[in-house]
């Protein structure tokens, strides 16, 4: 079964609502040669704009949340590659002006007419994309969208319309993720690194 597409009458209904309140910290790995607050403009994203008219950036509550939805998207993998692990990198985020983010997940799917398989589903990302556009165009102007991880389903993640841009600022990077911190999470999945 395929995931439905956003109801037309979807700007009359009340979805629930995920507040982020300035001081919270965000957590994303990225790809190490970009600058790590990145709203995507592309179509190569699950809830990015299906035209473009937006762009949006990835992140997580917790750090294994975006762990999970960058290093498990193979499922069944028990190794990480060195080349991978050198090629990622982490970003603490900071909130620093309170943001509204709609909840795609829990009894807000029902309230808004979806199922959770708008982000657990796979390939091709229409459906999601059309969700997305149609969540950013609600009335209550949302920054965002907030939905439990495909990787690990405990992981709040979130996609941030750039219209929040000026509310997310960097306050720690990590370059290098061979350390104590990144195998902890790690562990929870026991995932190990590939011998080089």
């Amino acid at each position: 079964m395929t995931a439905p597409l956003p109801p037309g009458d979807l700007a009359r209904r009340r979805p629930r609502v995920v507040r982020l309140r300035a001081g919270t910290v965000l957590h994303r790995f990225y790809t190490a040669e970009f600058y790590p607050v990145f709203f995507d403009p592309s179509r190569l994203g699950r809830l990015n704009a299906p035209d473009g008219s937006y762009r949006v950036l990835y992140a997580a509550r917790e750090p294994y949340g975006a762990f999970a939805e960058t290093f498990l998207r193979n499922p069944g993998r028990t190794l990480i590659d060195t080349s991978l692990l050198r090629r990622k990198a982490y970003v603490r985020l900071e909130v620093t002006s309170d943001l509204r983010l709609i909840r795609l997940a829990g009894p807000s799917l029902a309230i808004l007419g979806a199922t959770a398989e708008v982000v657990h589903g796979g390939l091709p990302y229409d459906v999601p994309q059309a969700w997305s556009k149609a969540l950013f165009e609600h009335r209550f102007r949302p920054d965002g969208i907030a939905y439990y991880g495909r990787h690990d389903d405990e992981g709040l993640c979130y996609a941030i319309f750039d219209r929040a841009r000026a509310s997310i600022r960097e306050i720690q990077r990590e370059l290098n993720l061979d350390q104590d911190w990144f195998w902890q999470l790690a562990r929870r999945y026991r995932v190990g690194l590939a011998p080089g």
